[in-house]
Parts: structure tokens; C-alpha cells; sequence
């Protein structure tokens, strides 16, 4: 792919959920415009294998693969095995703090801000630990202008019989997009995209 168009020069995009499907193609044109390109996975071969052929077209890529993150001390199981709530916090930090987890040894070492943050990741496992970020360890990334791109599906418009679970996670994130972009804005803007199905090979 040919991509004359340079208008991502000089700002740094983290894609998460992006070495495979939709999350790498949209890395992968980032980096096409001019982009600087934070990718991560849960397993090392999907990145190394995605940093690889992104280098490869000529994109400036680093990746990280996805930590586990401790719980806080302070968050006890409750005494029937139950999670106890965590304490309230603002809807920001779950993107940003997302973000933060991911990447933050890359952005640290190497690039220090955040332009454009595309939040891929269809579930996380570990979305309590991300909701304990604080967004003071976060806030300094994403530079005045940023923005903020949710991944939903057309799922969350009209779930496929079988997908009830599925679909109600992607229409929540149609609230939360329109929560954030009062709570973030004007500083940094946050839109949705809800794309149909893809097939790609998972592994």
C-alpha cells in the first residue's frame, strides 16, 4: 500500500490489541502516514512477528507485549471468593490507564507522549487492575489535541443471535465514547468506530 499522505508526522499513536485483524491494519496505516506506531499483545511471537513486517514498510514501530498487572494491596477478595467493588473513579482512567499499562515502558523509553490512543482490545482479563490506575500516572501522556479512538462492533447495533454478551459489552462503549468526550474534551477529542465482521487468522 502506497500512502502519499504524511499528515501523522511527528505524533505517536498506541494501538492496543495490534498485531493481528483490524488493530494491525489500523497500525499499520498510522504508520503509513507518519506515525510513530506502539503495538502490543499478549504474546511476544504475535509482536515480534508484527513489529518485523511493520519495520519492514517503513514504519518507525516499537511493541510491547501485554503485562499482568498486580492488584492493588488494598483491594481484598471479598470472604465468599466475591471481588469487592472498587472504588469509584473517573471513566477516563479506564482508557487512559489502559494505555498506560500496555505501553509504558515503550512510551517512557522512547517516544514519552501519547497523540492518538486506539483502544482495540475486544476483553481484558485484568479491567479491575486498569481501573485502579491512577490518572495522575497517566494524564502527562496524551498531549493537548490527542485523541481517542474506541473499537466497538456493529455488534452493539444488532447482535447476531448467539452474541447477546458479546453485544451488550460493544453497545456499552457507545455510552462510555460520549462519557469520555465531555469528561476529556476539549483537550482530547474521543470517537467510536463499530466495523463489521473481519476474518483474519487467529493464533
Amino acid at each position: 500500500m502506497e500512502v502519499k499522505c504524511r499528515r501523522l508526522e511527528g505524533k505517536v499513536a498506541v494501538v492496543t490489541a495490534s498485531t493481528q485483524g483490524i488493530g494491525l491494519a489500523i497500525a499499520e496505516r498510522l504508520g503509513l502516514e507518519g506515525a510513530a506506531v506502539v503495538i502490543s499483545s499478549r504474546k511476544q511471537k504475535n509482536v515480534d512477528e508484527a513489529v518485523e513486517g511493520l519495520k519492514a514498510k517503513g514504519i518507525t514501530v516499537v511493541g510491547g507485549r501485554l503485562p499482568r498487572l498486580r492488584r492493588p494491596a488494598a483491594q481484598e477478595p471479598h470472604r465468599h471468593g466475591r471481588q469487592e467493588a472498587l472504588p469509584r473513579t473517573r471513566k477516563d482512567e479506564f482508557i487512559v490507564g489502559k494505555a498506560l499499562a500496555l505501553t509504558d515502558a515503550a512510551l517512557n523509553e522512547n517516544f514519552g507522549h501519547i497523540d492518538i490512543l486506539v483502544s482495540n482490545a475486544a476483553a481484558n482479563p485484568t479491567v479491575d487492575d486498569i481501573l485502579a490506575t491512577k490518572e495522575s500516572d497517566a494524564a502527562p501522556y496524551l498531549r493537548k489535541g490527542s485523541s481517542v479512538i474506541i473499537i466497538s462492533s456493529i455488534t452493539g447495533y444488532n447482535p447476531e443471535q448467539g452474541l447477546a454478551m458479546y453485544g451488550v459489552t460493544k453497545t456499552a462503549l457507545f455510552g462510555l465514547t460520549k462519557a469520555l468526550a465531555r469528561e476529556m474534551g476539549p483537550n482530547t477529542r474521543v470517537n467510536c468506530i463499530a466495523p463489521g465482521f473481519v476474518s483474519y487468522t487467529v493464533c
